[in-house]
């Protein structure tokens, strides 16, 4: 489906109100992904983005390595940690001439809920730090965002 002539179509067709909200997105990437590992529950205040790149031939590898540093048991205040693998070719740029290797559609990120912004660098620093070096990778990029608002189905009347 992600990849049908229908959703492509739509993709390069956005309405007035896609227009307007990508506007004000910066750096904005494109990922269709899968959950691969998940550790904890629950959604929290602040979280952490780790953006990884493996290396050719190293994903099962890295996939194991990081399913123990996932483990927020014993991270205090760490609530729950993911990793999310990208599917290349779903994720590449959706364009007429996408350029031709897009290293970054492969990219795999690990997701970090914590009860507050302090919880989640030291979760980066003491599980994340040093992932390049023993796990065949490449960090790409870190970030740590607060969540200042909430809003599930069931917030949402209807009329």
């Amino acid at each position: 489906m992600l990849d049908s002539p229908t959703y492509r179509t739509v993709l390069m067709n956005p309405t007035d109100w896609s227009k307007t909200n990508l506007a004000r997105f910066k750096n904005m990437i494109r990922a269709i992904a899968r959950i691969t590992v998940s550790r904890g529950q629950g959604r929290g205040a602040a979280l952490g983005i780790v953006r990884l790149r493996p290396r050719a031939g190293d994903k099962d590898k890295l996939r194991t390595a990081l399913r123990d540093r996932l483990d927020p048991e014993k991270l205090d205040g760490i609530i729950s940690m993911h990793l999310i693998e990208s599917d290349p070719a779903l994720s590449r740029p959706i364009t007429d001439d996408p350029p031709v290797s897009d290293p970054g559609s492969g990219d795999w990120f690990v997701l970090i809920d914590a009860t507050d912004m302090r919880a989640v660098s030291a979760a980066i620093t003491g599980r994340l730090g040093d992932v390049p070096a023993p796990m065949a990778a490449e960090t790409i990029s870190t970030g740590v965002y607060k969540l200042m608002w909430d809003l599930a189905k069931s917030d949402i009347r209807l009329s």
